[in-house]
C-alpha cells in the first residue's frame, strides 16, 4: 500500500505485456485484459486486467502501478484480478480497463 492508502500491483513482461504495452498504459492511465484460457483451454466467461500484488520485484522487468479500483474479492492467489461491469471496471468489446497511475515502467528500451 502507498502512503495514500492506495494499493500497489505490478505486471511482468510477458508475450503480451510488451515494451510498447507498458508504454500506452503510462501515456493513458489505463490498464486493459481480455479473456483468460481456463485449465482445459478454453475461454473464461468474464473479461479482466490480471496483476500481481505488491511492488514489482528488483531486477524484473515490467510495470508498477497504483489504482483506487479494489481487484475483485475472489481474485485467484496471489493475483489481482478485475473484472466488471462495475464501479471502476470498464467494459469495452472484449476488455476490461481499469484507471491507474504507473508508478514504475522498466520496460523501456
Amino acid at each position: 500500500m502507498d502512503p495514500f492508502g492506495r494499493q500497489v500491483y505490478h505486471r511482468r513482461e510477458t508475450r503480451t505485456q510488451t515494451a510498447d504495452v507498458a508504454r500506452m498504459q503510462e501515456e493513458s492511465g489505463e490498464i486493459w485484459g481480455t479473456y483468460n484460457r481456463d485449465a482445459m483451454g478454453g475461454r473464461t466467461p468474464y473479461a479482466s486486467v490480471d496483476a500481481y500484488h505488491g511492488p514489482l520485484p528488483s531486477g524484473q522487468r515490467g510495470i508498477e502501478f497504483e489504482t483506487d479500483v479494489p481487484p475483485d474479492r475472489y481474485s485467484p492467489p496471489h493475483l489481482a484480478r478485475w473484472t466488471g461491469p462495475r464501479d471502476g471496471v470498464t467494459i469495452e468489446g472484449d476488455y476490461a480497463k481499469i484507471r491507474v497511475r504507473v508508478r514504475r515502467n522498466t520496460q523501456r528500451d
